[in-house]
């Protein structure tokens, strides 16, 4: 056979520049499909990755304005020898004390009472809870005890030093605002009997809904979403986790811290 004839019917002469281009453009589109997978997976990360940074700096936001909050409290002990009355009003607008210029006995929760406190009232997402200690025999944080065997109490520093004794020594019970457990099986977030401490008074600052309850308080979660809508006394633990349904920041102040704290500043 001649050269000629041989080169017409070689098939590789003929039809590999053909493949060839086949075989790179097929790989080219393989290359394409597996990059945009990568991105898609790559946002998908910085997606999440967004939203978990913007929901840590929501709580430490939340968790500054109410260090500031405890701050304030203490503050206003200080000048005033008792405990600020919650807030009554219905969504935090009144920003004082009580409702119309009363606190009713045994008024123990409610919302922070801003302008009593010399903080400025945020909008109404951002507003906290309050609450405080005002049951017992003697153990009102409102209203301290007024008589004083010497008599010489003219600042009224014994007066709330006693006062502060009284609700310390009191036994843990559910008849004034109290914290439960952080949950699992050996300290449940439960309502119904676990009360692991009755604080002196407390602050809760809510951050996102992220347990979607709704309703009026949207922004408290879990058990703090009754502790807001119905006034429960029921609170969750300072130091309970963020998760998927709960990032509410929780700071709490004992009696007995406040004994100590009063006594550094009254020396």
């Amino acid at each position: 056979m001649d050269r000629a004839l041989r080169h017409r019917c070689t098939p590789r002469a003929v039809q590999g520049p053909a493949i060839r281009r086949s075989r790179v453009h097929g790989f080219t589109l393989l290359e394409m499909a597996i990059a945009v997978s990568i991105i898609g997976v790559l946002g998908m990360a910085v997606s999440s990755a967004y939203f978990g940074i913007a929901d840590v700096r929501a709580r430490a936001r939340g968790q500054a304005e109410a260090e500031v909050a405890r701050q304030s409290v203490r503050a206003f002990m200080l000048r005033n020898k008792r405990l600020p009355c919650p807030d009554l009003s219905t969504g935090g607008s009144g920003a004082r004390e009580g409702l119309a210029g009363s606190c009713p006995a045994g008024a123990q929760i409610g919302w922070l009472p801003y302008e009593s406190l010399g903080l400025a009232p945020p909008e109404p997402r951002h507003r906290m809870r309050y609450a405080v200690a005002r049951a017992g025999t003697g153990a009102d944080l409102v209203t301290p005890l007024t008589d004083v065997a010497d008599g010489l109490d003219l600042d009224g520093v014994t007066r709330l030093r006693r006062t502060l004794m009284a609700a310390a020594n009191q036994t843990p019970a559910s008849n004034r605002p109290y914290l439960t457990g952080t949950g699992g099986p050996a300290n449940p977030e439960s309502c119904s009997g676990n009360v692991v401490a009755n604080p002196a008074f407390a602050v809760i600052a809510p951050v996102n809904d992220r347990d979607d309850s709704g309703s009026q308080y949207p922004g408290f979660d879990g058990i703090n979403q009754s502790m807001a809508a119905a006034n429960t006394l029921c609170i969750a633990a300072p130091d309970r986790r963020m998760d998927a349904t709960y990032d509410d920041v929780v700071v709490a102040e004992s009696a007995t811290a406040l004994l100590g704290w009063l006594a550094a500043q009254t020396r």
